[in-house]
């Protein structure tokens, strides 16, 4: 896309936002000026759909600030900050609006609970309350991130802000550990699989992380949940396995043997048929933990991991024979759901069948997906242009007038050439030229007097063409003696002395 088009939908979009913006303080107004319940529920239906509007744009806008080709991003991170701003407005007016129609009525609920089912219930909320800052906190993270990419010079390394985004890359990953593990708590507190006082135990250090990550003398505990022994969920429900292999290799400097007591244990693991692990004989073994057993765990993280249906599959080895490859992973497929169904609960046993027909359904869909972006990689090379849907112009005269059918009625197809323009002299040129407005014979005329040394006068509307080299040049006009193409009275070149020439009033050659 040229930086024409691009600068024009830009201005678009942006003329959007400011009407969406427009839109949702009017609506905004009159949600705060109401008090009749209806009306304000109708209210907060038409601001849901304006923002959901303004999120839209606001995708659009930071696709382009994480363009190249724009340079000026100054507009569209103001107008990004805009819609942000507009959408916490929203999260406040929703929130209000919940409380508000629900709070009577929660509080009777709560007060007929029982006293464990309400500390159950303030510990789901609290839970659930977490998550939110967690997540919003990581939306700030990200969007500082992508505004100091968007603001940094190409080719100049400044190496504050790349310690700093290191250092929100790093926030970002914390927070998203801690995510996974309060929302596999949250599901194991609403099964009963998990008692409230445990999570009420971690309720102060995960409170401390939430309020003081961003301090710089934070030190995190990341021992915070080892008291509720959640290693068997977390491999049950994929949960962790990327902070584990880490926190193992961190390890590994401080297990390592020296080479004269304890030969190197094998870092890598040849090929196996069965390379799968059950998950309950590593959980079953109670045996206390020495260095060999340290690294055989070093070792089994170099094992693949299980295949997930929704990517692609991990070469484990090069193989030379394709269809040893395939019966392979076809024998691994096959002990992966038997194990599956080995872990899985009682109460998620019946959905095995259903992830093993989502498993081969997106197999197909990967297939039929890659054929259709071939075949869109191949149509965008025939794209049509725009110049492809205009219909073939006709010759209309402008001030019909009724002549013989022997006269010419069509002007001929060789005026549409521009070499032919150069053959004309200065009065066919300036005849074309302010007697054919509006045509190609005139954009033609005015290109071929431009070639002539002459340049057009916005304010005047004629054309000058310098008679001697200018006595004055400056940064805004020249002066000196021109010769100017007099249309109105005589259709003659005159003279023009100590004219002055501004350049605001010269159309760009």
């Amino acid at each position: 896309m040229s930086m024409k088009k691009l600068q024009a939908e830009i201005d678009r979009v942006l003329k959007k936002v400011s009407e969406g913006v427009e839109t949702f303080d009017g609506i905004y107004d009159k949600i705060q000026s109401t008090n009749n319940t209806s009306q304000k529920e109708k209210y907060e239906q038409d601001l849901k759909k304006e923002i959901k509007k303004l999120q839209r744009l606001r995708d659009q806008i930071k696709t382009w600030l994480s363009s190249n080709e724009i340079k000026d991003k100054t507009s569209l991170l103001n107008n990004r900050k805009l819609i942000e701003s507009e959408m916490e407005r929203f999260k406040s007016v929703e929130r209000e609006m919940k409380t508000k129609a629900f709070s009577k009525e929660g509080l009777l609920q709560r007060e007929r609970m029982d006293p464990k089912e309400k500390e159950k219930a303030d510990t789901v909320d609290w839970i659930s309350s977490t998550v939110d800052e967690l997540s919003r906190q990581i939306e700030v993270a990200e969007a500082e991130i992508e505004t100091m990419l968007g603001t940094t010079k190409r080719g100049k390394k400044d190496h504050a802000k790349i310690e700093r985004i290191g250092e929100l890359e790093h926030l970002i990953e914390r927070d998203r550990w801690h995510i996974n593990r309060l929302e596999l708590i949250l599901r194991l507190l609403e099964n009963d699989q998990i008692s409230t006082e445990q999570v009420t135990g971690i309720k102060e250090d995960v409170q401390y992380y939430v309020e003081s990550n961003q301090e710089p003398d934070f030190e995190e505990d990341e021992y915070i949940y080892d008291d509720l022994n959640l290693e068997e969920e977390e491999q049950l429900y994929n949960v962790g396995k990327e902070h584990n292999t880490q926190s193992i290799e961190e390890e590994k400097p401080s297990i390592q043997p020296k080479e004269e007591e304890i030969p190197k244990p094998v870092t890598s693991i040849k090929p196996n048929p069965n390379p799968i692990l059950n998950p309950t004989e590593s959980l079953t073994d109670s045996k206390p933990e020495t260095i060999e057993d340290k690294t055989k765990v070093e070792t089994i993280s170099s094992v693949p991991k299980v295949v997930s249906a929704w990517t692609e599959p991990i070469k484990i080895v090069e193989q030379s024979k394709p269809v040893d490859k395939v019966l392979r992973t076809s024998v691994q497929s096959v002990k992966i759901n038997e194990d599956m169904e080995l872990a899985l609960p009682p109460s998620l046993a019946d959905l095995a069948s259903s992830f093993e027909m989502i498993k081969k359904r997106a197999a197909a869909d990967r297939h039929d997906l890659q054929y259709t972006n071939h075949i869109l990689d191949s149509s965008l090379q025939f794209v049509p242009d725009l110049i492809d849907s205009e219909r073939p112009k006709s010759y209309q005269p402008q001030t019909p007038h009724i002549t013989p059918s022997y006269y010419p009625q069509q002007p001929l197809a060789i005026f549409e050439n521009p070499n032919l323009f150069e053959k004309f002299d200065m009065d066919a040129l300036f005849f074309i030229f302010y007697y054919q407005p509006g045509t190609y014979q005139q954009y033609l005329a005015a290109k071929e007097l431009k070639k002539q040394s002459w340049r057009f006068h916005k304010k005047y509307l004629t054309w000058f063409q310098r008679h001697e080299e200018p006595k004055t040049i400056t940064d805004d006009y020249e002066q000196g003696t021109y010769i100017y193409f007099d249309y109105e009275n005589a259709w003659c070149q005159r003279k023009k002395t100590e004219f002055r020439f501004e350049y605001c009033y010269l159309e760009d050659a």
